[in-house]
């Protein structure tokens, strides 16, 4: 049994729509990267010294893809995006026209590139690892542990594993329930920015973590861009998860932000 971690960050300059700077991001992700686990990274070639310092410990495990925000999976769909937000009758459809998807043309396609990253990160599997799960590169932030311990929930893993469970963290529950039981339909929801899930952790088996994401890569163009409608990643995401009911292992929300995570590493009692 073993697993990989994937993360990604970039500077889509998201301080000029919500006050969260690269600077305090950068902070987060060296908190991240100092998990004891085989990560694979993609960033940018500003943050060499961020990996050099964070993963000096963990170099025979750690595979850091440099790469141009302009080379992340769906950049290229950037101006499309802002089209269809700005100028096309979908506009009337946006729930929350201030959030930062909707006002952050380059948000939406980084946060669905997760789908791409993964799935290149599973075919190249660069530690012939069992399983993988995506760790967005602020979850430190969330963390009032010592995430450096290397505790990890071995019975709960391995539940995964031989189970073959997607693990993740419920965002809206009733919505959420809503998508399972057909009485929520895909394109009713885009444009609400539903959280159906938490988005920043998740994962399982290679194999079936990849099916997922190929899915998503394919939902994204063809429901997303071709159809004029976007959204972020969390929204194909609960609809993915509909196909998968026999194999999910959703952790409902509680007090602790990501409390899917403290389970992961044994901090919940």
């Amino acid at each position: 049994m073993s697993f990989t971690f994937v993360t990604a960050l970039y500077n889509i300059s998201r301080e000029k729509h919500d006050q969260r700077s690269y600077q305090q991001y950068q902070l987060w992700f060296e908190q991240t990267l100092s998990i004891p686990v085989p990560m694979i990274i993609y960033t940018e070639k500003c943050n060499e010294d961020i990996l050099n310092r964070a993963r000096a410990k963990f170099e025979s495990i750690t595979k850091v893809i440099y790469t141009d925000l302009y080379d992340v999976p769906f950049y290229h769909t950037s101006k499309t995006v802002e089209h269809i937000i700005k100028n096309t009758p979908f506009k009337d459809r946006i729930q929350h026209p201030n959030g930062l998807e909707n006002r952050c043309f380059e948000y939406i396609p980084i946060v669905n590139s997760k789908f791409v990253w993964m799935k290149n990160a599973i075919e190249s599997n660069y530690f012939n690892t069992d399983m993988f799960f995506w760790i967005d590169a602020g979850l430190s932030r969330f963390m009032n542990f010592d995430i450096t311990d290397g505790d990890f929930n071995l019975p709960l893993i391995t539940k995964i594993m031989n189970e073959d469970k997607i693990y993740f963290q419920v965002g809206k529950v009733h919505e959420f329930y809503k998508v399972l039981n057909e009485q929520l339909y895909f394109n009713d929801a885009v444009g609400k920015n539903i959280n159906f899930m938490m988005a920043g952790f998740w994962g399982g088996n290679k194999k079936i973590i990849h099916d997922i994401c190929l899915l998503g890569e394919k939902m994204y163009m063809e429901e997303y861009i071709m159809k004029e409608q976007v959204d972020n990643e969390q929204v194909i995401f609960g609809f993915i998860l509909k196909k998968y009911k026999d194999k999910l292992l959703g952790v409902s929300p509680n007090n602790i932000e990501y409390v899917n995570y403290y389970l992961f590493c044994n901090k919940v009692t």
